[in-house]
């Protein structure tokens, strides 16, 4: 079964959860040159978040709820959110634990995205002056 199965199937079974972590799993992944190996899932997700021990890695998955604009009710879908944790931390399987992390990511992510268009929107004033 893949992983994206097991996801799916993890919220079919609770369907009154909208949050779930798990570490990652290891995924079948096809090469430019079409050469096929197992890989770790979101190996260059993980990448981006800098140098870190590869244990402390997690995905954190949540279910499009169906007040979210990107809802599609003919493919509900689940986000995969790769997760460090630190040294010394656990964080439990629970929404009231899971929902405000995602929110604080995903509210951190906003502010970098307006950053970076704002910094775009400047550069562009420059360059007509």
């Amino acid at each position: 079964m893949r992983a994206i199965d097991q996801d799916a199937a993890f919220f079919q079974q609770h369907p009154d959860r909208w949050a779930h972590i798990r570490t990652p799993g290891r995924v079948l992944v096809r090469d430019r040159q079409r050469a096929v190996s197992y890989q770790t899932e979101c190996e260059g997700e993980f990448w981006s978040l800098g140098p870190h021990n590869h244990l402390r890695r997690r995905i954190i998955l949540w279910r499009v709820p169906p007040d979210n604009p990107f809802y599609n009710p003919a493919a509900p879908q689940i986000l995969k959110i790769p997760f460090l944790l630190f040294s010394d931390e656990a964080v439990e399987d629970r929404d009231d634990i899971l929902l405000p992390i995602i929110h604080q990511l995903m509210m951190n992510e906003k502010a970098k995205m307006e950053q970076k268009a704002h910094l775009k929107d400047l550069k562009h004033r420059l360059s007509e002056d």
